[in-house]
C-alpha cells in the first residue's frame, strides 16, 4: 500500500485535481484499492475506482523506486441527458 509520503503529484495532476475537486485522499484510495488496474503506454499504469453509480475516478501514474508519480487524474461521470 502506498503511503502519502510515497506519492508525488506532477503539476498537471495537481491542476486537474483542483479543476475537478479531487482530493489527495481520493487519489491515494484509488491507488491503494482500485476496482481496476491496467497498463497504459510508456510504462504508465491506470488505476480506476468506482466512486458511485456511473462515476469513475481514473489515476494515471508511473511507479518509481520509492513510490509513485501521479501524472493525471480524471473523473468520469455519466452523460447528462
Amino acid at each position: 500500500m502506498w503511503q502519502p509520503d510515497q506519492v508525488e503529484f506532477h503539476p498537471h495532476a495537481r491542476l486537474r485535481m483542483a479543476e475537478r475537486r479531487i482530493s489527495e485522499n481520493q487519489v491515494l484510495h484509488t491507488l491503494n484499492e482500485p476496482d481496476r488496474r491496467y497498463p497504459s503506454y510508456d510504462g504508465r499504469t491506470v488505476a480506476e475506482r468506482d466512486t458511485m453509480p456511473g462515476n469513475i475516478l481514473r489515476v494515471i501514474y508511473v511507479e518509481r523506486l520509492q513510490g509513485v508519480l501521479v501524472l493525471s487524474v480524471i473523473r468520469i461521470a455519466p452523460k447528462r441527458t
